[in-house]
């Protein structure tokens, strides 16, 4: 039913946004396991069937795989933001409400984030008691000044201390300001698709070898955009192939083979060293391709991912990212080392819950305001156009 599917689409879109971000948390509270923590940092006499070995070199890798599935945040935020323009015509596009709209929208849940973090480490002040990843996150600098830096986002450089997942904010925050050029480029690539595919992904494949971050992050956006660029003529031959069980086995394979993609550095670990396991980490940008064309082209994912629970993680998936780590650290320091599943066990309902109001009363509200800023920007465009003598 044509009618349906666009709506399905949508749905399982944002499903995929709630997966993604429940997969980030869950990652982070395994971190405050030392046994993870340790096998994650180095896979050395990590021993088999281990809980260390589990999380980090087994294929239930998938379920822990919080920072590669970051890049199908990125792939995903390419996607979207890309296909919006493209529907509505480039040159017809308000670019000018855009910007504002978009900024007001990033930056007032960022704000609330950075204060929240810095009230949960007040609350619970740090000692880097635990693990090794435990450690890390001792004696975060609550000052003035950097809070500001952390809340701004595009300004701040390194990694952020008092609220980390940030980190990846700013290069979202740095596509949507490049968000003409990523439309420009979706345009011109519909006629070397591949081409520019393979460009991208080896764009990438440098950035990692070199850990260059541009490189390495900027270009799953693109890719992101290549697809929705590319995104009916896609549809039309993921149509054609659904009719068929040949077509049902090729997306199979690619549905199986995003995720194998996704944590092959983990599987390849024990075995490759030097530059051979650094290429592994840039398979995670094809894989993370594959997982948002899996999900935007084949319906029979598409259903899978309907249901009410994934349509409600979805909802709040930015808001999860957003809150969860300053909650999964403290509780972590609370309960200790010893008893990390108990940190497990309560921060996985808070972070929901605070997620939840998170949503409710601030990026619901955040939304509405970046509506009538864009709405304001607009309007004033409008009059401006309206004045000017013929």
């Amino acid at each position: 039913m044509p009618a349906v599917e666009p709506r399905n689409r949508l749905v399982a879109l944002d499903a995929l946004r709630g997966v993604a971000a429940v997969i980030v948390l869950v990652h982070h509270i395994s971190m405050t396991s030392p046994a993870v923590s340790a096998a994650y940092s180095s896979s050395t006499d990590v021993p088999i069937f281990s809980t260390g070995w589990w999380a980090t070199l087994s294929p239930l890798k998938i379920f822990f795989a919080g920072p590669e599935f970051v890049l199908v945040f990125f792939v995903l935020s390419g996607f979207v933001l890309v296909l919006s323009p493209l529907r509505q015509s480039v040159r017809g596009y308000n670019w000018l409400a855009y910007y504002p709209r978009r900024i007001v929208r990033l930056a007032i849940p960022v704000v609330v984030s950075v204060v929240l973090a810095a009230m949960w480490i007040a609350l619970v002040p740090r000692t880097g008691v635990g693990g090794a990843w435990m450690a890390k996150q001792g004696s975060p600098d609550l000052g003035l000044g950097n809070l500001l830096r952390e809340a701004s986002i595009v300004g701040y450089t390194g990694r952020p201390d008092v609220n980390p997942p940030l980190w990846s904010l700013a290069w979202e925050m740095w596509f949507s300001l490049l968000l003409p050029v990523g439309v420009i480029l979706a345009v011109a690539t519909r006629r070397w698709t591949l081409s520019w595919a393979a460009a991208l992904l080896a764009a990438s494949t440098i950035g990692y070898l070199l850990a260059v971050e541009p490189l390495m992050y900027l270009p799953a956006f693109a890719l992101g955009a290549l697809l929705a660029a590319n995104h009916r003529s896609l549809q039309a031959t993921s149509t054609r192939l659904a009719g068929g069980p040949a077509g049902t086995l090729a997306w199979a394979v690619l549905a199986a083979l995003g995720p194998l993609l996704l944590i092959a550095h983990w599987l390849f670990r024990p075995v490759l060293t030097g530059p051979w396991n650094e290429l592994t980490l840039a398979l995670r940008v094809p894989g993370a391709v594959l997982i948002v064309a899996t999900v935007a082209l084949w319906p029979p994912v598409q259903r899978l991912l309907s249901g009410r629970l994934l349509g409600w993680l979805g909802r709040i998936s930015f808001s999860l990212y957003l809150v969860h780590f300053p909650v999964v650290v403290t509780f972590g320091q609370v309960f200790g080392p010893e008893r990390w599943w108990w940190g497990a066990l309560v921060s996985v309902p808070v972070s929901l819950g605070l997620a939840q109001l998170m949503y409710r009363w601030v990026e619901l509200p955040a939304q509405a305001l970046a509506a009538r800023v864009g709405a304001a920007f607009s309007a004033g465009q409008a009059r401006a156009k309206a004045a000017t003598p013929a």
